[in-house]
This record gives C-alpha cells, sequence and structure tokens, in this order.
C-alpha cells in the first residue's frame, strides 16, 4: 500500500517531532534545536539532535537519525503505513481510502472491524467479572492478591461458562459468523448443526495489548483443573505471539534502567503492582528473535526471572543468546526456595525483590552455576569436565575483555590454575577460529564497500553546512557523480540549493525515501556538521581532493561505458586536466 506524497507529507507536517520524541527522552532549546540523551543508546552527556524546522533528529554519539515517521518506525518496531495510520489517528487525519487497491480497502476494512469486536469483547468481559453470578472469578483474582485498581489497569474480565454467551451478544451487534471466527474468540462445531461457541467460556481472560494499546487478542486461564490451564487466541493479521510481549504496552514507557522478563500473565501483572512495571513476559510460546528484537528497542538490559524449576532454567538457558545476539546485557536471577515472581512478592515484598533483581548474577555466571549441578566437583574427572564445559561457555562470548575478567573469577572460584583454564578456554576457541576468521573477512570487505559510499555522504553533509565554499565548487560538480537513488537526488537538492540559495523541499524525501536507513542518510546529511572542518584551509583541502575523486570515478566509469571515440577523448583531456585543478575560493 503506498499513500500519495500529499497525505504523507499533512502527516509529517502536522506530527510535532518534538512532542513526540519528549515522550521517549527529555529535550532542552539549545539554540534552533533541541538536545538531550539519546533514546537509542546509554549516555550520560546529551548528544542527540532535534532540529524543529527540519523535523529530522540525529545523535552525534551513535549516528541514529531521521524524521518522526522513522522514529516511531524504531522505537515501536513499527512499518511504514503502521506509523502513518497511528499518526494519522493521533493528529486526527482522516485517510482517504480512494487511491487504495481493493484488496487493500478490504482488508483496512475487515482490520477495523477485528479490532472492534476485540475491544467489545474486552468490555464485556470486564463487565462480566463484575457480574454478581460471577463471584468465583473476581474472588481467585483478589484471593491471588490483586487489587481492583490493577484488575481495571490490566483489564482482566472473566467469560461466562455458557458456551455461547459472547456469540449471541457479538451477533446482535451485526458482526458477520466468518469475521466472528476470524476474531478467534470462537470455535465452530464439526456435526452436522456447525454450531458456533466461545472459545474461552469459563475462563479468566487476560487481555493482550500491541504498543499502541489496542486490544489484539486474549488469553483465558481455567478456575478448576481442567487442561488446558492457559489458552491464547490464535495467530491472525492482528496478532502475531512471536513478535508481542505481554505487559510491553506499559513497560515501554516504564523509564526502568533494565527490563524483567518472566514466564507468565499473573507473573507479569504481580510484578507491576509490586512497582516493577519494566516486566513482560511472552505469550505461551518459547522466547523468539523477534522478542529480543522488541526488547532491544526499549532498553538495553533483561534480568531473565523464570521459574527456579528445570523447566525455567532450561527456557533461560535458551534465551540467553537469543538475547545476547541483540546486544542486550543479560543477567539471570533464579528465587529461592522454588518460588515464582508472585509468591516471592508475598512473601518478601518490593525491596527484597528490587534487592536480588539489582544483585542478580551475569548470564555467564548463572550457565557456570547450571553446569556446576551436573557434577561431583569433590571428583577430580568430574571437575575436570566441569572446567572443560565452563571453558567452553567462555569461549563463546565476544569480548576478550569479558573472558579476561570471567577467567580470573572463575579460575579463583574453583581453585584452578588460571594458565591452564586460559589454554582450555584457547582451545575451545581455536576450534571455531576458522569460522570467525571467514566472518571477519566478509565483514571487513563490507565495510571497505561502503567506505566510498560513507564518503560521499560526508562530502555532501560539508557542502550542505558550507554553502560559502561549496558554491565556489558547484560548477565542478554533477549529480551524476554520485550513486543512483538517494545520494544522486540529494546531491541535486544540494546544488539546486546553492545556485537558488534556496532551503531544500523535505517532502520529496519524506515520501521517496521512508526507509528507516535511508532516513539516517538524510538527517546525517542535513543536521550533523563535521566539526573535524572548522579549520577553513583543511576544509578547502577536503572539498578539493573530493572534486577531483568524484571527477576521476566518474571519467573512468565512462571510460568502461561508452564507445563514442570523440567522448573518450574528451574523457581522457578531462583526467588530465585534473592534476592541475587548482580551486580559487577567495575570487570563485
Amino acid at each position: 500500500m503506498i499513500y500519495p506524497e500529499h497525505v504523507i507529507e499533512e502527516i509529517r507536517e502536522q506530527s510535532d517531532i518534538v512532542s513526540i520524541i519528549s515522550e521517549y527522552t527529555a529535550l532542552n532549546k539549545k539554540g534552533s534545536s533541541y538536545v538531550g540523551l539519546c533514546p537509542f543508546h546509554n549516555e550520560k552527556t546529551p548528544s542527540f539532535s532535534v532540529s524543529e524546522d527540519k523535523q529530522l533528529y540525529y545523535c552525534f554519539g551513535c549516528g541514529a537519525g531521521g524524521n518522526v515517521i522513522t522514529f516511531l518506525m524504531q522505537k515501536e518496531n513499527m512499518s511504514f503505513i503502521e506509523v502513518i495510520k497511528y499518526l494519522a489517528e493521533r493528529e486526527n487525519i482522516k485517510l482517504d481510502e480512494t487511491y487504495l487497491s481493493q484488496e487493500e480497502v478490504e482488508n483496512n476494512k475487515k482490520r477495523g472491524l477485528l479490532l472492534d469486536i476485540l475491544k467489545e469483547s474486552a468490555r464485556y468481559f470486564h463487565y462480566s467479572l463484575r457480574a454478581p453470578e460471577n463471584e468465583e472469578a473476581l474472588k481467585y483474582l483478589l484471593d491471588r492478591g490483586l487489587t481492583m485498581e490493577t484488575i481495571k489497569h490490566f483489564g482482566l474480565g472473566y467469560a461466562n461458562h455458557q458456551f455461547n454467551d459472547l456469540y449471541e451478544y457479538l451477533k446482535q451487534k451485526g458482526y458477520s459468523d466468518e469475521l466472528l471466527l476470524e476474531s478467534g474468540l470462537f470455535l465452530q462445531g464439526k456435526q452436522n448443526n456447525r454450531m458456533i461457541y466461545d472459545r474461552f467460556a469459563g475462563r479468566i481472560i487476560y487481555p493482550i495489548f500491541d504498543l499502541s494499546k489496542k486490544v489484539i487478542a486474549f488469553g483465558g486461564r481455567v478456575l478448576d483443573g481442567s487442561l488446558p490451564k492457559y489458552l491464547n487466541s490464535p495467530e491472525n493479521m492482528l496478532f502475531n505471539k512471536s513478535r508481542q510481549l505481554y505487559g510491553m504496552h506499559i513497560a515501554k514507557n516504564s523509564g526502568a534502567p533494565y527490563f524483567i522478563l518472566v514466564e507468565g500473565y499473573m507473573d507479569v501483572i504481580a510484578m507491576h503492582q509490586a512497582g516493577f512495571s519494566q516486566t513482560v513476559a511472552s505469550l505461551g510460546t518459547a522466547f523468539t528473535p523477534g522478542h529480543a528484537k522488541l526488547l532491544k528497542r526499549h532498553t538495553k538490559e533483561v534480568v531473565i526471572l523464570y521459574d527456579s524449576d528445570g523447566a525455567g532454567q532450561k527456557a533461560a538457558l535458551r534465551a540467553i543468546p537469543i538475547l545476547r545476539s541483540e546486544g542486550l546485557k543479560v543477567k539471570v536471577l533464579l528465587l529461592q526456595e522454588g518460588k515464582d515472581p508472585d509468591e516471592y512478592l508475598k512473601t518478601h515484598g518490593y525491596e527484597a525483590m528490587k534487592a536480588l533483581l539489582e544483585g542478580a548474577p551475569s548470564d555467564i555466571w548463572f550457565q557456570i552455576h547450571t553446569i556446576e549441578k551436573q557434577y561431583d566437583l569433590s571428583v577430580p574427572e568430574e571437575k575436570v569436565k566441569f572446567l572443560q564445559q565452563s571453558a567452553g561457555v567462555l569461549a563463546e562470548k565476544s569480548s576478550s575483555i569479558e573472558q579476561a575478567i570471567y577467567l580470573k573469577e572463575i579460575s579463583k572460584a574453583y581453585e584452578i590454575d588460571e594458565e591452564a583454564f586460559k589454554a582450555e578456554m584457547n582451545r575451545y576457541y581455536q576450534q571455531g577460529k576458522s569460522q570467525r576468521v571467514a566472518r571477519s573477512m566478509a565483514e571487513t570487505t563490507t565495510r571497505q564497500k561502503k567506505q566510498v559510499f560513507n564518503n560521499e555522504v560526508i562530502f555532501l553533509a560539508n557542502l550542505y553546512h558550507y554553502p560559502n565554499l561549496g558554491r565556489h565548487v558547484q560548477a565542478y560538480l554533477r549529480p551524476e557523480f554520485f550513486d543512483e537513488g538517494l545520494l544522486y537526488d540529494l546531491a541535486k537538492a544540494i546544488l539546486e540549493s546553492l545556485k537558488s540559495n534556496q532551503e531544500i523541499d523535505m517532502t520529496y524525501f519524506t515520501t521517496h525515501y521512508p526507509e528507516a536507513v535511508e532516513q539516517n542518510i538524510i538527517s546525517h546529511v542535513l543536521i550533523h556538521k563535521d566539526q573535524r572542518y572548522e579549520d577553513v584551509a583543511l576544509l578547502q583541502k577536503m572539498m578539493t581532493e573530493n572534486v577531483r575523486r568524484l571527477n576521476k570515478q566518474y571519467i573512468e566509469k565512462r571510460l568502461k561505458e561508452t564507445q563514442d571515440v570523440q567522448e573518450v577523448q574528451n574523457l581522457l583531456f578531462q583526467k588530465k586536466e585534473l592534476d592541475k585543478l587548482n580551486i580559487d575560493y577567495i575570487n570563485g
């Protein structure tokens, strides 16, 4: 689906980038811009800048940049279209559907109806929980220690025992059987009458919200001992359990220095009620890379707080490498006496839990202690096996500093010669060295390929930010000197701006280059002023060298492409004259 340029631009212009980004980090006015701590990486000194005039942001520390659309794409894990719809709704802009295909119109309509059905159902479930005939359900939640405020905060409810209670309620509102079945709230019998009945009948209901706080699915728990104990909505166009975390719609605004990952609905709710609003849980599925990517957008550190039984420990061991692969710092907390978070909080309270969380051991120590439980260290042969496996754990870590620290700590804790343990770690390391070397070579090649591209971006940024000097070199430059696509268009816009002394029109770049990577380049060029070139003589030298380099690259490219004899002669002459190029920055 593609929205017209004028629609996207209207949404972008009416969306206050300063106001929106201020919801994620505090911004202070400084000159013509706003500055604050970067919401994309940890820092103590503000390096994040927002230009209200250009409607762009840029971090001088980590290089993140873009417009209000890409900001929300990165922070909220939304697609371009999802952000457009979100901002349109936020600014009360009606999206005209006349330019959409019939299929897109139908999908939008269906999505809206499904959201309406789920919202209606959530209200119905919540009302049912408060009904006198369902006092057993409400008593269950109150006996678990939840307050009425918490029950309301999470929108908890109850599905009546009657097998088609909700169905009849929604049918009265005019929804079709086909749409009700697609909502995931109902099942259809396989007998001749093919009766439709409520999927969650007789269960406590936990609404599942997306990041914009819309109900997209439900979880249900039985009150008796029947199976399955927990039941989730099936996946559909609204709900993908591998990319959703329960409680994230609240946790994302917690401002906490770390997030807490638990196993179930009640653990999340109990932790939030106790004051740990940064707690989330996966939804009836194993922890996935999609979950880790979602967490990465909102935090840099995760404490895994799974049940301390065997299943919980195995789940933690599976989650660790997934979280680490996204660059997240990981700690693992196993509660004493095999309690789950809900039970522990009831017994020991907030301060005790907070102390445990803040003192939680690193994922490496958790792995080491888990291995230790498999062996009797009083037996030499078993201690050798334990230390060998522990060395293997360290060998897998990418940070040599981390390896060195833990090598010393583990050697001291288990009374093993540090050099011997290091040699064992290196043996494991060497086993995977060939793969790492190949990967490193590939990364080096990629960086080398990107270096020319990076030079172009830096040069364009300096052309834009030093227009007085840029006007002296524009006669020697053409947009064709730059890669097709974004860099070509940026070069063309900047050269035209130097000529006309007019600001660049951002509308074109917003609508034609919506991807986060593209907007990052745009914001770098238009906001990032390279302080290395405050020395005018150095800046002039840089500009001259880049003009010479770009002309030479273009000439060599054309020499390979053209078969026109006259053009070849002209190109060879131009190439020879390049060595004599001298740009007069004083007289022009």
